[in-house]
């Protein structure tokens, strides 16, 4: 059935990019339309194979080309299939605060959906790092922006991670767990000044080079486990209006 709908998605994708185009897209090329119709046919024959990476890859291609609403819908479904919750509920997010006048039957959907993968979320909370200073946190081999908000929290997926924390003149504060959909973990972060004497150098470089493994293992980690993640749900993915 999805391989007949994709005739129907090339039959209606011009009046979608219409539309779009009056909002916040522009005006389409002829070249521009007709690639944005053959990404957003190729996401769809890549949801059909469970290709759900290059499925993500093409919707969003498609999306920044034709702004059509099915477009990003199916973007955010493709993450939920991979797994990727907190990408899942921030398109979702997008989907219906960029197109307030999306169809209802789709919206309800969307709202259903945001509230299941805003609910799989996990959250590190770092707790106790003094309000006046700014460490350099890293997470995944990520920078996270610290603007000041206490306790500082870093949402994530399921799965092994790791955090390092940096301030001047201390050790590096080094995390690494098991994180489940929805856990919130609180961790204390501790920064330990750099002891003085001839072991000094030693012990800042094994900090250093633990925290430096321990982020490039979970990284790989990561990566892994999302490929492992990809499985053929149901991924309800719509048609082009």
């Amino acid at each position: 059935m999805r391989a007949a709908l994709a005739i129907v998605t090339l039959l209606l994708l011009a009046p979608a990019v219409a539309g779009a185009q009056e909002s916040r897209c522009g005006e389409l090329s002829a070249t521009q339309m007709e690639e944005a119709r053959a990404l957003f046919i190729a996401g769809s024959a890549a949801v059909e194979a469970g290709r759900w990476a290059d499925a993500i890859d093409s919707y969003e291609r498609a999306y920044a080309l034709s702004c059509a609403p099915s477009a990003l819908y199916n973007l955010a479904m493709a993450f939920r299939a991979l797994g990727r919750h907190r990408d899942a509920r921030d398109a979702f997010d997008r989907l219906m605060t960029l197109h307030p006048d999306l169809n209802p039957d789709l919206r309800t959907n969307a709202q259903q959906f945001r509230r299941e993968e805003a609910s799989r979320v996990a959250v590190l909370e770092l707790i106790d790092i003094d309000p006046d200073v700014r460490p350099e946190i890293s997470f995944d081999g990520r920078a996270i922006p610290d603007e000041g908000q206490r306790p500082v929290l870093v949402e994530t997926d399921a799965g092994s991670h790791s955090l390092v924390a940096r301030l001047e003149a201390h050790q590096p504060f080094v995390w690494e767990g098991t994180l489940a959909d929805g856990q919130r973990e609180t961790v204390q972060v501790i920064f330990r000044p750099i002891p003085t004497g001839d072991d000094t150098v030693a012990i800042v470089l094994l900090a250093v080079g633990a925290a430096a493994l321990i982020g490039g293992g979970i990284a790989l980690g990561v990566v892994l486990q999302d490929e492992a993640q990809l499985r053929p749900l149901s991924p309800l993915t719509v048609e082009l209006d």
